[in-house]
């Protein structure tokens, strides 16, 4: 009970007001108030504790989230440089034979400019250290497009003209091609086919189509007439997001099955002997062109044998500056001569 007494004046003397309350159920939620909120504190402590404990299981997730990513990123990195190592050591036999044309040339200049010197004759020379001259920059020229082939690829993308990039992989096939005496074919190209792209692996896709081209021709039957040869294609078209710049590369080799053409991009899957590859090329190509936002299709080729499209987006911003490659010497179109 709760009592209350005051004073209460009165024309009648003093009196007294008495007021006694019944507080037992305002108590009794007074009570049930407290342990509510003793229940709701208790379950922000137990809840605030969860939450700790799952954003610590949270933080710790993503930590390794982002340490697999790394290390995916990491492993995919030195797949392709694997596979680009590889693509070097099947080149290595054609790019011996080039070195060892300019050495024999470098030899024989040494000895005549060495008898000439003997007999006086400076004029004769002097001729000849400037062909040693010339044929030691052919051979820095050559090494020096191992060396960037060879090189890691790097994040930046820039702006690359395809048809200078195509021309670089042609010279470094130049070699299998002439061994195969294989008639190259090169339609009419844009002067400029621009697109955004890292300069090492748009060349490391282009070596890998050629060379599977190459590796078709190098499986025709020796009964065959009509000689090895290769088709480029190279041009712009509209897309629904615009602009694109597609190479075709056509081949007159044995061509793909059905099954084939559905697996071809597959991870370690090839046609060649074991040994002789690690069907690596083609999967590697295709993920690079994923990632510049473009696509790899295999089809059959017009010509008989295989045609593998390169689509990425065509890239005008004439403010963008051109990265420095190799120059490579002037091919007409429309041709038809032995690479």
């Amino acid at each position: 009970l709760e009592l209350s007494c005051s004073p209460l004046p009165s024309p009648n003397g003093p009196r007294w007001l008495v007021t006694v309350f019944d507080v037992s159920e305002r108590r009794a939620q007074a009570e049930q108030l407290a342990q509510a909120r003793d229940a709701f504190e208790q379950r922000v402590v137990e809840r605030t504790r969860d939450l700790a404990a799952s954003n610590t299981r949270l933080s710790a997730e993503v930590e390794e989230r982002t340490r697999a990513e790394r290390e995916l990123r990491e492993t995919r990195d030195e797949l392709i440089q694997t596979a680009k190592l590889a693509v070097l050591g099947e080149l290595a036999a054609g790019i011996n034979h080039e070195l060892n044309q300019p050495l024999a040339a470098i030899r024989a200049y040494a000895e005549n400019a060495s008898a000439f010197l003997a007999r006086a004759q400076t004029s004769q020379v002097e001729s000849n250290l400037r062909q040693i001259t010339e044929l030691t920059q052919r051979m820095g020229e050559i090494s020096a497009q191992l060396r960037q082939f060879s090189r890691k690829s790097g994040d930046r993308l820039e702006a690359i003209d395809l048809t200078t990039s195509l021309d670089y992989a042609l010279r470094l096939l130049h070699a299998r091609c002439e061994a195969l005496g294989v008639i190259l074919i090169r339609e009419a190209s844009p002067k400029l086919a621009r697109v955004r792209a890292e300069p090492v692996r748009l060349e490391q896709v282009l070596v890998n189509l050629l060379g599977n081209a190459l590796d078709a021709l190098a499986d025709m039957p020796p009964e065959r007439t009509e000689p090895p040869s290769i088709q480029l294609n190279l041009h712009e078209q509209a897309g629904s997001a615009g602009n694109q710049v597609v190479l075709e590369v056509h081949d007159n080799g044995p061509g793909l099955e059905p099954s084939q053409l559905v697996r071809v991009f597959e991870p370690f899957y090839t046609q060649r002997a074991d040994g002789q590859g690690l069907g690596l090329g083609l999967s590697i190509s295709a993920r690079i062109v994923a990632d510049l936002g473009g696509t790899l299709e295999a089809h059959p080729s017009p010509l008989g044998g295989a045609l593998f499209r390169l689509t990425l987006p065509a890239l005008s911003m004439p403010s963008l500056a051109m990265p420095s490659q190799t120059p490579m010497p002037p091919t007409a179109n429309h041709s038809q001569e032995p690479s």
